[in-house]
């Protein structure tokens, strides 16, 4: 009994938890969405790793991943805050099926270096494709269709050396010279 009650307590000492300046970041970034149905509800306790949609990585603590997909009933609205720069280990990042009424992709998003996930199809973001995506090196999956762009594909997504799957359909983009140097 003694034995286990100290196992217990070893254990807990080692529990990984959410970093706080993380923690922090994800605050700031629910503050500039609009959530009116609830999708972020569970974005109010300490311990941000156990947030639905949040994924921490089991060694470090770090956010790894953001899935704030929306299901046509449930999405979110409002504007990409500048805070997730504070998450240097996101691997994984979909927005898809949001409404982000024509916004602009925040060009910041090119310096989340660890990304290999990258979704924001379906989300009605608008304006040009950020040329900054091309550095995002780590890279494997990127989707963008279906959000209504203006001008032409940068050339700069050419960087993305380990991309495995690009996703372009449905974008309201330029038809004849389609790649900007």
């Amino acid at each position: 009994m003694v034995c286990m009650m100290v196992l217990q307590v070893v254990y807990a000492q080692h529990e990984i938890r959410c970093i706080k300046r993380e923690r922090e970041a994800l605050f700031e970034f629910k503050a500039a969405l609009v959530d009116h149905h609830g999708m972020l509800s569970s974005w109010s306790t300490v311990d941000c790793c156990q947030w639905k949609r949040i994924r921490c990585s089991n060694l470090t603590g770090h956010i790894v991943m953001l899935d704030l997909r929306g299901n046509g009933e449930r999405y979110i609205s409002g504007e990409i805050h500048i805070s997730l720069m504070e998450l240097p280990q996101l691997k994984y990042l979909t927005l898809s099926f949001n409404d982000f009424g024509g916004n602009h992709i925040p060009k910041f998003l090119g310096s989340l270096s660890n990304l290999r996930y990258l979704d924001l199809s379906y989300s009605d973001f608008g304006g040009n494709i950020p040329s900054q995506l091309g550095n995002l090196s780590n890279l494997l999956y990127l989707d963008l269709s279906h959000n209504p762009f203006e001008g032409i594909i940068p050339s700069h997504l050419g960087n993305l050396s380990h991309l495995q799957k690009l996703h372009l359909s449905y974008l309201e983009i330029d038809d004849g010279k389609n790649v900007r140097d």
